[in-house]
């Protein structure tokens, strides 16, 4: 659990985080925190591999990876080109694949609620729930990747399921 100190003024918020085997302090960004806190929901945070990393945690998400390269100054038309730079991959797409070519680096995928099937993206999810008759009305289950951590709302406690 982590308490918010709403009157930290940096830019970026330390948080302990409990792991299977000890206490992490992570740095999360600002927005991340309220939006626990606010939403009450956990949320799956990875640590920026970028090249210049930054040393906080991105939640694995599209719109938060999004979020996050802005602040990397890595923005502008979607159809530009550019190079990844996460970790030790240099392949080079589109500014508006990036976000989704960061998940697969995370292993972040979904799995179809009632077969089980696992997809890579959130559009070939979608593809599979229209093609499959039985599974129309599915749910994509997030499934995370192995360097996942997660950030636990304060007011959660060891009766809630994770």
């Amino acid at each position: 659990m982590y308490t918010l100190n709403h009157s930290d003024s940096s830019d970026h918020q330390l948080l302990p985080l409990m792991t299977n085997t000890s206490l992490d302090i992570i740095r999360v960004d600002p927005e991340t925190i309220f939006r626990v806190d606010q939403s009450g929901q956990l949320v799956v945070l990875y640590e920026c591999q970028l090249q210049v990393p930054c040393g906080l945690h991105v939640e694995g998400t599209t719109s938060a990876v999004s979020a996050h390269l802005r602040r990397h100054g890595i923005f502008g038309p979607d159809s530009t080109g550019t190079m990844c730079t996460w970790g030790s991959c240099s392949k080079t797409l589109k500014k508006g694949s990036m976000p989704r070519h960061i998940l697969a680096h995370l292993g972040v995928k979904v799995r179809c609620s009632v077969c089980g099937v696992v997809k890579c993206r959130h559009d070939l999810f979608r593809a599979h729930i229209k093609s499959s008759e039985p599974c129309h009305l599915a749910v994509a289950e997030n499934v995370y990747g192995p360097e996942g951590r997660v950030l636990v709302p304060a007011g959660w406690d060891a009766t809630h399921q994770v």
